[in-house]
């Protein structure tokens, strides 16, 4: 696929389950509200392993686990009422992350044969990693519960550290995406409210393409000549290496599947920072863009400015 043409990924489909009964960490049980978006967490002092009840507030954001030797028990609930989709991915350092989600197993009672009402939690596994994972997505109408317990083998040296990356979007439950759809061009409504909603807005050109089999994804080089919004520091000043004057670099995320290859001229990116890394939303060519603009302008539907 040409990075010519309007873009917009979405995100991955539902996962097969396996059935695994909980195996149960000893030790205790501690709590632990994520009062922000991202909350720094550690397992006890005394070396014992624990479950640590984390609910972040947020709808998306990281969790840092230090001394990461017990279990967390992740709780993702949106508050809100609706179809949502909910995304982790994690970091792993000298450990390794089993991730799995927790599943109710239901019992009805018979009186006759002396049986009564049980409800047993389940393990249903999602991946182990050593390292970094790629995404993994549920997609549900209710809050989810993750279970991320850690294993340390010999070889692994050094100070135990897991991020967590989480993100829960709202979805439509009539909506069934295939393949082909996470990779539709954006429409020209979806580019304006991209371009006023979006965490980096930028006019640039693309360096190089290149792909990460692990986490699955393109990784899209680019050098951007007009910055026009960004939330996090995703493009800037190179430390080492030659750039022309105001000329800023970095890496945009995009699915693997959609092909994305190296396109000439300039464009306009937007996109969001997701499970900790920025993903490309739309990037049509700036030409094209300019003549989107001038017609939402003249019929004054655009809600943002940012000096173009």
């Amino acid at each position: 696929m040409d990075i010519s043409v309007l873009w917009r990924p979405l995100t991955s489909g539902h996962l097969v389950i396996t059935w695994l009964l909980l195996t149960v960490i000893t030790g205790g049980r501690t709590q632990h509200t994520c009062n922000q978006c991202d909350c720094t967490i550690s397992d006890p002092d005394n070396g014992e392993k624990a479950i640590i009840n984390v609910k972040p507030k947020c709808l998306e954001g990281q969790i840092t686990w230090l001394s990461s030797y017990g279990a967390i028990r992740l709780e993702l609930n949106p508050q809100h009422a609706g179809e949502y989709r909910y995304c982790l991915r994690v970091q792993s350092e000298n450990i390794k992350t089993i991730a799995s989600q927790e599943v109710l197993s239901r019992t009805h009672g018979n009186y006759k044969l002396k049986i009564v009402n049980d409800v047993e939690v389940q393990l249903s596994p999602l991946f182990t990693t050593r390292g970094r994972s790629r995404e993994f997505c549920i997609s549900g109408p209710d809050p989810i519960h993750l279970y991320l317990e850690t294993e340390r083998s010999a070889e692994d040296t050094g100070v135990a550290k897991v991020k967590v990356f989480y993100d829960m979007e709202k979805t439509s439950s009539t909506l069934r995406y295939s393949p082909m759809e996470e990779c539709r061009p954006c429409t020209d409504r979806e580019l304006l409210r991209a371009y006023c909603s979006s965490d980096f807005v930028a006019v640039g050109s693309v360096d190089d393409v290149s792909h990460d089999d692990v986490e699955e994804t393109s990784v899209i080089r680019v050098s951007v000549t007009r910055l026009l919004s960004q939330k996090e520091a995703i493009f800037k000043k190179p430390d080492n290496g030659w750039s022309r004057p105001h000329e800023l670099k970095g890496g945009i995320h995009a699915p693997h599947l959609c092909g994305i290859k190296h396109g000439e001229g300039q464009f306009l990116f937007t996109g969001r920072v997701r499970l900790g890394r920025p993903v490309l939303h739309c990037a049509p060519r700036y030409e094209q863009w300019k003549s989107v603009l001038e017609m939402a302008l003249f019929n004054d539907e655009v809600e943002c400015s940012y000096g173009s």
